[in-house]
């Protein structure tokens, strides 16, 4: 008997955004100062803007038992 095996990923993308930042929290990202701008990681909150499943197939392979 034989069969055909596959392996499949799915992989889940997330896209995640804050609410309006604040003039003073756009200055400090844009400062490009990477302490600055963890301070303003660290201010804000992430929410889920919207997500997508990606599947990645491989070609089958043949299985003889």
């Amino acid at each position: 008997m034989a069969k055909l095996r596959r392996k499949v990923i799915y992989t889940t993308v997330r896209w995640e955004e804050t609410d309006p930042l604040t003039e003073e929290q756009i200055k400090k990202w844009k400062s490009e100062d990477v302490d600055l701008q963890d301070e303003v990681i660290d201010e804000v909150e992430f929410e889920l803007s919207h997500d997508k499943v990606i599947d990645d197939y491989e070609w089958p392979e043949l299985i003889e038992e």
